[in-house]
């Protein structure tokens, strides 16, 4: 299956349309718990974002042994990741993720999917979103949120993901350039295991986000939406730079 949508910037142009390789998978790791603002922001919404949460999770992997298949490692933004955080691969989160990945190399799509329904909060903690829950994820996150906690203070990644921001920013504007509803769901609706549209699209993202494309849909409520948990780490990069250097030319 291949994620398809008008956004001229990014990748492969192909007629104004670009494509993300897609496996289709799908899993139940997040369910939901939706509030009526969660619904009212997000009905008719479709939109691009790296999560700090998200990203802290794909930096814990970046420094595995075990996770290098996942891993995007030809970019600056991977050098700047290891010139950062190096010395922390034998941090326990990081220990913990390696050993389970050993055991079941899929074991980071349940990490990561899960990882969507925690946000940190204004004290500096993983917790858990009010509008989600986790009931049938495979990961024992009670585990791996104070480890993340942990990882969080000792490395200063709170720091390096502000500094990042202007970054994820522009990664994001890329993607999020000409996406439409209709265009999500003529990708999705490509899985038979989807019926019928979406009321949202959430399209999840990392610079360091690396294999196939793989969605999850939640409900509740009265209100679905699916996320994307897209393969396109090159192309928002180059699609990035190529912002950054039309913004440069303009400058002059």
């Amino acid at each position: 299956m291949k994620i398809i949508y008008k956004a001229p910037l990014i990748g492969s142009v192909l007629l104004g349309a670009v494509t993300f390789n897609t496996g289709c998978k799908s899993y139940d790791d997040i369910a939901s718990h939706y509030s009526s603002k969660h619904i009212k922001a997000n009905k008719n919404l479709v939109k691009t974002q790296i999560p700090e949460t998200g990203e802290l999770g794909y930096i814990v992997l970046a420094l595995t042994e075990a996770g290098s298949n996942y891993v995007n490692t030809n970019s600056p933004y991977y050098d700047e990741v290891v010139k950062h955080f190096s010395t922390f691969k034998n941090h326990k989160v990081v220990e913990m993720l390696n050993e389970d990945l050993k055991e079941n190399p899929e074991f980071f799509s349940h990490f990561r999917n899960g990882l969507y329904a925690f946000t940190v909060n204004k004290h500096d903690k993983v917790v858990l979103k009010t509008d989600y829950r986790i009931d049938l994820n495979r990961v024992d996150f009670r585990r791996y949120t104070s480890a993340l906690n942990d990882f969080m203070e000792d490395s200063k990644f709170r720091e390096f993901y502000t500094a990042h921001k202007d970054f994820y920013s522009k990664i994001e504007a890329a993607q999020n350039q000409n996406l439409t509803m209709t265009a999500a769901w003529n990708s999705v609706g490509q899985n038979k295991k989807y019926t019928k549209p979406f009321q949202s699209y959430q399209v999840i993202v990392s610079p360091l986000m690396k294999g196939e494309t793989s969605t999850l849909s939640v409900s509740g409520r009265g209100f679905s939406e699916c996320l994307i948990f897209a393969e396109s780490a090159d192309k928002v990069l180059a699609s990035a730079n190529r912002i950054a250097n039309n913004e440069t030319a303009e400058n002059r």
